[in-house]
């Protein structure tokens, strides 16, 4: 009898091995992989870059994933990038006091500098900051 209990003992002892290290070990394996496949998607472009963290993924544990993953990816997410930019082409500095004015303004709020002078040959109105039209590309000469 004490033969049968220890055959069943080392049987569940196998049995909990598996369902209490292993199974959620595998789990956090795949969840990972999945993990890292959808965050480097948004953070770059490269395809290199990101079959290369995908990789570093699958090949080494997640262990050995989170410290080293986490070091290589990209700062900033793509959606941050194009957000930026947006909120960016909303306003515009002053050259003088530099002082976030409306891209409308023509003058600045604060020190009535102007913001915007217009193109010697194409007749636009570009920024003052710019060296040269952006529509016909003729040097701004007030720069100079």
């Amino acid at each position: 009898m004490d033969k049968l209990i220890s055959i069943i003992s080392q049987n569940i002892s196998a049995d909990i091995i598996w369902y209490v290290i292993l199974y959620p070990f595998m789990i956090f394996w795949i969840w990972s992989i999945l993990y890292t496949t959808k965050d480097i998607s948004h953070r770059t472009d490269n395809i290199f870059y990101q079959i290369l963290c995908i990789l570093i993924v699958t090949i080494w544990t997640p262990l050995i994933w989170f410290p080293l993953y986490f070091i290589l990816r990209p700062y900033r997410n793509l959606d941050d990038i194009a957000w930026r930019k947006y909120i960016e082409s909303l306003w515009k500095e002053c050259p003088e006091c530099w002082e976030i004015n409306s891209k409308d303004n023509k003058f600045c709020t604060v020190c009535w500098e102007t913001l915007d002078i217009e193109c010697k040959e194409c007749k636009k109105e570009y920024s003052i900051l710019y060296d040269y039209c952006p529509n016909c590309w003729a040097p701004n000469l007030e720069n100079e």
